[in-house]
């Protein structure tokens, strides 16, 4: 500790001026250096509740975190920190003005003391897991409620250097609960030092956001696949790869970004009649092979008649895209082998064999064609998906109740 302390101090200039660059590039502005250095923190607005403090590092944490915001804000005086100035707005989009954002200031004791006395919160609640010792120690000697939620360490936690896991494990042992995804994760946690007495496992809290499905009216009209989310080239290869394997059934494109509609039109120009526009006001016909549907919010519809649902984003480097919305409808989910930024969605789909994951296009083809020949092998996929997703509903519940909220 004492090791950390004395960096902290010496490297105090390089982080200022660190800040004050962050707050110049990602436009955070002199409100987000102000409270960086926790030179100035702006009053909340009066509720008349106690504050929950919820610390979320980026976006990651604050998706992670939507559903049990949400359940909170009725009746709770909700403060929000974030470490990053790109996180703010998605506050603001998420929640409006039903909670309040600050930035949480750097690791110095003075500045976290300003804002402890500032803001007077009455537990604070650490999204996945950052570990700032003197974050710990101070919130601590207030007599805070400090617990981690969703909490997840990486290998690579262990192999930092001695003095900085011994700042770990003594910062560990000033947590009260920790609720943690896994056993896997409780036993790193373990490891690391914690108590392992306050350590309850309930799983991943952003999938207790469970997609809201409605009855959907069947636009198509006829047996079809969806390739949804699309991004650039996938659409041609896709186009490509289907006509390929001569079935009867329609294929569905939507593009993640509709604005690029007239560029996969030029591109799939060479179907000629078989090709149907939705901006156009077209729809399709039993002559049709391909249906770009290149309006905004019309996925929801096609994914609960959909045979099998292609995600794209996933066959070109774009990290992939939700595939709990298909699995809520019960479909057959197929994507490529980009699905960095849905790792734990799709190692969980595929635990209960509830998806496929293709590494190009020619296994794509294989798949496609072995789910569409053998429906029972689709629908039981689907099933899987489906029942993944529902393992998780009471996941919320279960963390309200352990964080003793009612």
């Amino acid at each position: 500790m004492l090791i950390y302390q004395l960096l902290i101090r010496l490297l105090s200039p390089v982080i200022v001026l660190a800040i004050l660059v962050e707050a110049i590039k990602n436009r955070g502005g002199w409100r987000f250096f102000l409270q960086k250095t926790g030179l100035y923190f702006p009053a909340l607005a009066k509720s008349g509740h106690p504050t929950i403090w919820i610390h979320c590092a980026s976006v990651g944490e604050l998706k992670a975190a939507e559903p049990l915001i949400r359940a909170l804000i009725p009746e709770h005086s909700i403060l929000i920190t974030t470490n990053t100035a790109t996180s703010k707005p998605l506050v603001g989009n998420l929640f409006g003005d039903r909670v309040e954002h600050r930035y949480l200031p750097f690791d110095w004791s003075f500045a976290l003391r300003r804002f402890i006395r500032r803001y007077q919160p009455v537990r604070l609640w650490i999204v996945e897991t950052e570990i700032w010792p003197n974050l710990y120690r101070t919130v601590h000697k207030q007599h805070l409620e400090l617990c981690i939620l969703n909490g997840r360490l990486s290998h690579k936690t262990f192999n930092a250097p001695n003095w900085l896991q011994t700042a770990y494990r003594n910062s560990l042992r000033r947590v009260d609960k920790l609720i943690v995804r896994s056993e896997k994760d409780a036993e790193l946690f373990v490891k690391m030092g914690a108590d392992r007495e306050r350590i309850t496992v309930l799983g991943n809290l952003k999938y207790a956001a469970q997609p809201e499905i409605q009855p959907q009216q069947d636009v198509i009209g006829r047996d079809y696949l969806l390739a949804a989310s699309t991004h650039e080239d996938e659409e041609l290869q896709i186009t490509q790869m289907w006509r390929q394997t001569h079935r009867d059934e329609l294929l569905v494109i939507v593009p993640r970004h509709p604005k690029r509609s007239e560029h996969i039109q030029t591109q799939l120009a060479f179907l000629g009649d078989a090709l149907k526009v939705a901006s156009k006001g077209q729809q399709p016909s039993t002559d049709t092979q391909v249906f770009l549907d290149d309006r905004i919010g019309h996925l929801l519809p096609l994914f609960a008649h959909a045979k099998l649902v292609i995600m794209g984003g996933s066959f070109v480097p774009k990290g992939g895209h939700n595939i709990l919305e298909p699995a809520a409808f019960k479909r057959a989910i197929l994507t490529g082998p980009d699905m960095r930024d849905f790792e734990d969605e799709l190692a969980m789909l595929q635990a209960r064999n509830g998806i496929l994951r293709c590494q190009d296009y020619a296994e794509l083809k294989s798949a496609i064609l072995d789910l569409l020949n053998h429906p029972e092998k689709r629908i039981d996929m689907g099933l899987c998906a489906y029942q993944t997703l529902q393992s998780q509903k009471d996941t919320l519940q279960n963390y309200l109740k352990v964080l003793n909220i009612t």
